[in-house]
């Protein structure tokens, strides 16, 4: 038998054996001392009692070390004395692979305690129950605790953190104690908190819908990392909070941006010929105005007006080139769309036409605002663009159109091409898988991987021989 000793209070003096039983237990007993000092059993009684032989019957006027028969009785006897002496004692003890609960309260009279009331229950299930939760939490905590992403709890209408483990503490530099009294913001770089913010927002409105994002953070040192966070609803202690998961992508982002250069100056390659060719067209009625301007010394300003336009058009067309080319901070800032799509039109425009090819646009003249990098949105833009120029060799229409549709903004490409079969639909973004002769499919990829770090999605609708539709969706 094992002992352990929970407890003791200092009750004030009880009057009658029956206040000291507040609930229904196994074992109910009573004791006493006789004039040579020793503890004598005088009521023993209910379900344990029975179980064990130690009924009232069986066991009064005996010394409670023989009614016990236990090897370690002398542990258990200290506990009984220290009772008599006035002291409320709790006992936790173990027969065999079964656990019990006791305790003993010293029953007063005139001042002196004549009797001890015990009751004792078992609480096997009890405790095996506790050792399991305990179990559970230790593993829970290991996973948390070691793992090898950030991990951290946030109450939805609370600044701050409420948990965060070691692994987020270290990608930021700083220790779990500073950790705690900082916001999400504050691990952000300035320029793009307001995405943070909008997120925090939302929550605070009733969002209760899954969030991934990407952003730069700030770490303790000045020094700036890109990170991926993932984050769901939860209840902790009795309040909506957020449980988010954080890892560090700066390797991956460095890994990624190179393919995406690399895919960016095929597609600014391929286009070369046409930006020659829509130079040159300007170029040929700039001459020719020039030639006229020579025959007049007077001068004409509806020449130079014209002259002007051309000359802007050449300059918007070389400025745009050189943006999409040029390496670019990946910055967050809210956007209109409609200008956006402008840009990529005229752009491709050139080659629409080299091919037969007509551009419609369907768009309102009111779109919502997107919070998202301009140029990596213009890149997707001109690859869905040019992918769908290319589908269709002798000719056709490529419809742009953009619509809202519950808190998100939707822009489609449509063309009217030879279609890509329904079995190849889910493969569309892997690495080098392409429909084309000479595609990598790298620009597809890039293109998706931009969408999903913007919180948004691609979904392809095609159907042989009548064309494809690429959708791109974005939160507004």
């Amino acid at each position: 038998m094992q002992i352990h000793y929970v407890g003791q209070s200092t009750n004030s003096p009880r009057q009658g054996p029956f206040q000291a039983v507040e609930n229904v237990h196994n074992h109910v007993f009573a004791y006493t001392q006789d004039q040579n000092g020793d503890l004598i059993a005088i009521m023993s009684e209910g379900k344990l009692a029975h179980e064990f032989g130690l009924t009232t019957d069986a066991v009064k006027g005996k010394r409670i070390q023989d009614v016990l028969h236990l090897e370690r009785v002398g542990a258990l006897l200290l506990a009984y004395h220290q009772a008599w002496q006035g002291k409320a004692m709790e006992v936790e003890s173990t027969i065999g692979d079964r656990t019990f609960w006791t305790t003993l309260s010293p029953i007063y009279s005139g001042g002196v305690v004549r009797e001890v009331f015990g009751t004792t229950t078992e609480i096997t299930e009890r405790k095996q129950m506790e050792l399991q939760l305990l179990e559970t939490e230790e593993l829970y905590r290991s996973l948390v605790e070691d793992t090898l992403v950030g991990v951290y709890i946030a109450y939805v209408e609370e600044a701050g953190f409420v948990y965060v483990n070691p692994r987020l503490a270290d990608i930021f530099g700083y220790t779990q104690e500073e950790m705690v009294k900082l916001t999400a913001a504050d691990l952000v770089v300035p320029e793009e908190r307001e995405v943070v913010l909008t997120h925090q927002e939302r929550r605070t409105k009733g969002d209760r819908s899954n969030i991934r994002q990407q952003f730069r953070g700030l770490c303790k040192n000045m020094s700036v990392i890109d990170v991926e966070v993932v984050q769901k609803t939860t209840t902790y202690k009795g309040k909506p909070a957020v449980i988010g998961i954080l890892q560090d992508v700066t390797e991956r982002k460095q890994a990624e941006e190179m393919v995406r250069k690399s895919e960016l100056l095929s597609v600014v390659g391929q286009m070369a010929a046409g930006v020659a060719h829509e130079i040159r067209n300007p170029l040929t009625s700039l001459k020719g105005f020039v030639q006229l301007l020579q025959s007049d010394a007077n001068g004409n300003e509806e020449y130079f007006r014209i002259m002007l336009s051309e000359l802007n058009r050449i300059e918007f067309i070389i400025s745009e080139f050189l943006v999409l080319a040029k390496p670019q901070v990946v910055f967050y800032q809210r956007r209109e769309i409609r200008p956006l799509l402008d840009d990529i039109i005229m752009l491709a425009r050139t080659q629409a036409i080299m091919h037969n090819i007509e551009i419609v646009t369907l768009c309102p003249p009111q779109l919502p605002a997107v919070m998202c990098d301009e140029n990596q949105l213009k890149q997707v833009f001109l690859n869905l663009m040019k992918n769908a120029i290319e589908s269709m060799p002798d000719g056709g229409v490529v419809t742009v159109a953009a619509r809202q549709e519950g808190g998100r903004l939707h822009i489609c490409f449509t063309d009217q091409g030879c279609g890509i079969p329904e079995e190849l639909l889910d493969r569309l973004g892997e690495p080098f898988f392409t429909t084309k002769k000479a595609g990598t499919g790298l620009g597809l990829m890039v293109s998706y991987k931009i969408v999903a770090q913007h919180g948004g999605d691609i979904k392809v609708n095609s159907r042989i021989g009548e064309g494809t539709s690429f959708e791109v969706q974005l939160p507004t």
